[in-house]
């Protein structure tokens, strides 16, 4: 991250590096915006570009670049595949911050012998193809000295390359074309907002609180369009967490399945809920392991005791006494401890695996809507097709009826196909639109935004048309069945839901052990103790053999060289203890908990029994209506051109008088039904399959090669016999 710098202010003015802000100039923008939201009762002062290296000092900034802090953590750029199996990175920045960015990096380059080039580039500089073109990953550090028209260049250059670049620094670059940004790359805004708000203290003449590092964004940002243009297949995780950004422009292009579903993805609300209920439940792992850790404290004792008892002390308990000590207490075995870690991990799992499965039934959601409005297109397309044949037979009528060749009969009947076509074809329209409305929403977009899906290709190899293993598996019931065998393991093995359902019943398992083993197990601990004596008086302060009397202090001289010894009145003590608990009886509680443990228990064994056979029945429904709607495919496309024959035969026939008005009419309504049931089949097929995906833990959408090998049965499949 690029760290702030300096600043020098005088009068109205307040003078800023660009250099050192991630957005360079745009930054002094948003800065100024900032400072004249928080001057709104007044006037604001101005931010300008100071020379490098001057301006104001804010206190706590350090001048150092935040890469200082490494590259590791949330920050690592080689948490991605992409970056992890590249052979030759290129990292690009500024002259000076792009060396020691490199000299950070070289160690962990070297140990996966890769190699690392840099590119240094000057304000608004644009490389040359040749400095990236033998590249397989490129770095990129802030460019505060390039405008966002540059940047967008620099980025659509690298694109056309297809080099996948990884912003490490500003995560805004991924809105100009970067492919993804590091998780704790510099939140741009929370940082305009907070250097704002020391601006403002310093103009008012107030000192301002210490910047003591930048704000983070957690999350990495994901562009959808390079995604694309890279040819790079995000993995699951990375989808579902991410930022996503880069919205097509769907008034020139048209919205595809897998972007609709990776937008519904992007900061969905209820996902957002889920995922910060996940991370605040993630501490309870940490206060689990905690019991383990020392417990370290002060203590301050005060005390007044009677008189009489405080003479009969011989100076060890005086009447008043003031003592203060330290105490360390260590956990060394407890049963519950110990469990309760174990499920606390367990929990954690489950929940991380639930929010995947919500995930996945989120973009199944989405992937369900997005095709029922493609099938509505579809159907609208064949009702005004039909509303158009109809008020073409109803002016032939009409004009027979002015010749005198028809009675008025006939036209007031097609009067009344007209109207009936206009009623059907409205009520597919006003549910288009619905179904528009409503899709927008989940997309986080505004309801009126024209939405315009691109149909898939379900010839495609992407959609399993053009597969040739698809095709064997209609061959007989023996290979469906075998399919579907292979699908169900699959699917049982990968299942989110039954992880998170097994994990739920590993904790129930070690609770209920817990709880059983409480009955005889003791906790051990130790504790140490020291305790010092700050201040004494009254009645017993002192033993009487402590007196300052010579008179006293010559007897007892005597008698200690009689071999008597007085002990002195100490002011330190220390102690040290093994302690070990068992608790015999608590009021039935102990097996009131055991019971309802095993309960439990009981309770997620036959959860897990029924998701198991609901995933198997879904699974084994999906896959025969998938199989089913291929078939039905070209039937009903067969059918749909044999029904357009007959009609064109039929009103031919009607013009010359040799049929009635009422064949007619059925030929027309068996082209309309036949064309709707061919339209139908296709998205019945692309229902079936996103539905059997769901099923396998695979996100609904157009499939890459491994994909396709997983879903079809083929895991051994060599390369060649792919069908791409």
């Amino acid at each position: 991250m690029l760290s702030l710098v300096a600043f020098r202010a005088w009068a109205d003015t307040l003078t800023l590096d660009p250099r050192r802000l991630p957005g360079g100039h745009g930054s002094l923008a948003a800065v100024q915006a900032e400072l004249e939201r928080l001057s709104a009762a007044g006037d604001a002062p101005r931010v300008e570009a100071a020379p490098a290296g001057r301006g104001v000092a804010l206190p706590g900034v350090d001048d150092a670049d935040d890469l200082s802090q490494g590259l590791v953590g949330p920050r690592d750029p080689f948490a991605f595949a992409f970056v992890d199996d590249a052979r030759r990175l290129l990292l690009i920045g500024p002259p000076g911050q792009v060396e020691a960015a490199q000299a950070q990096l070289m160690t962990r380059v070297e140990h996966r012998q890769q190699s690392l080039d840099t590119l240094a580039l000057s304000a608004n500089e644009l490389p040359e193809s040749s400095a990236y073109a033998a590249m397989d990953a490129a770095l990129v550090l802030a460019l505060p000295e390039h405008d966002q028209a540059t940047q967008r260049r620099l980025f659509a250059r690298l694109g056309e390359a297809r080099l996948p670049s990884l912003a490490l620094t500003d995560a805004q670059q991924v809105e100009r074309g970067a492919l993804l940004s590091v998780g704790g790359a510099v939140d741009a805004v929370a940082l305009h907002r907070h250097l704002a708000l020391r601006l403002h203290d310093l103009a008012g003449g107030r000192q301002p609180e210490p910047l003591e590092s930048h704000p983070q964004r957690e999350r990495p940002w994901l562009n959808l369009a390079t995604v694309g243009q890279v040819d790079w297949s995000p993995p699951f995780d990375l989808l579902s967490q991410a930022h996503l950004v880069a919205e097509p422009e769907t008034s020139q292009t048209q919205l595809t399945l897998e972007q609709a579903v990776g937008l519904a993805l992007a900061d969905n609300l209820g996902l957002a809920v889920t995922h910060q209920s996940v991370e605040v439940e993630s501490y309870a792992v940490d206060l689990a392991r905690s019991r383990f850790l020392p417990n370290l404290y002060l203590e301050a004792t005060g005390r007044i005791i009677d008189a009489n008892r405080a003479r009969a002390g011989l100076g060890q308990s005086p009447q008043r006494r003031v003592s203060g000590g330290a105490v360390l207490e260590q956990l060394l075995f407890s049963e519950p401890a110990m469990a309760g870690i174990a499920i606390a991990e367990s929990l954690d799992r489950s929940r991380r695996a639930q929010l995947e499965a919500e995930t996945l039934d989120l973009a199944l959601s989405v992937a369900s809507e997005f095709l029922d409005m493609l099938r509505l297109e579809a159907r609208r397309q064949v009702l005004v097709a039909d509303l158009e044949l109809a008020r073409g037979q109803r002016d032939s009528a009409e004009r027979a009826l002015d010749a005198g060749a028809s009675g008025r009969g006939e036209v007031a009947r097609f009067e009344a196909e007209v109207a009936q076509a206009r009623e059907r074809l409205e009520t597919v329209v006003a549910e288009h639109e619905r179904l528009r409305l409503a899709l927008n929403r989940r997309l986080g977009r505004d309801s009126d935004v024209p939405l315009s899906p691109a149909a898939p290709d379900i010839e495609a190899p992407r959609w399993l048309g053009g597969d040739a293993r698809f095709q064997r598996l209609l061959a007989s019931r023996d290979t469906l069945t075998r399919w579907q065998n292979e699908l169900v393991v699959s699917a049982l093995a990968e299942s989110s839901k039954l992880q998170a359902l097994a994990a739920r019943q590993r904790a129930a398992e070690r609770e209920l052990a817990s709880r059983r083993r409480a009955f005889w197990l003791p906790e051990v601990g130790i504790e140490a103790r020291y305790s010092h004596e700050i201040s004494r008086d009254g009645v017993g302060d002192r033993a009487p053999w402590e007196s300052p009397s010579p008179l006293v202090q010559g007897v007892v001289n005597q008698v200690q060289q009689a071999g008597v010894p007085l002990p002195e009145t100490g002011r330190d003590e220390w102690s040290l203890g093994l302690s070990a608990r068992l608790p015999l009886y608590a009021g039935g509680r102990r097996s009131i908990e055991r019971d309802r443990s095993a309960a439990r228990l009981e309770q997620t064994v036959l959860a897990d029994a029924e998701v198991r056979q609901g995933i198997e029945t879904r699974l084994r429904a999906a896959s025969v209506e998938l199989l089913a709607a291929w078939r039905r495919l070209g039937l009903r496309d067969d059918a749909r051109r044999e029904t357009r024959t007959a009609l064109d035969l039929a009103e031919a026939a009607w013009r010359e008088g040799s049929l009635d008005q009422v064949a007619l009419l059925d030929a027309r309504t068996a082209a309309r039904q036949a064309a709707l049931a061919a339209t139908e089949a296709r998205w019945q097929y692309l229902q079936a399959l996103v539905h059997l995906q769901r099923s396998l833990g695979m996100t609904p959408g157009p499939m890459d090669a491994a994909a396709r090998r997983r879903l079809l049965g083929y895991p051994t499949e060599s390369a060649g016999d792919d069908v791409s």
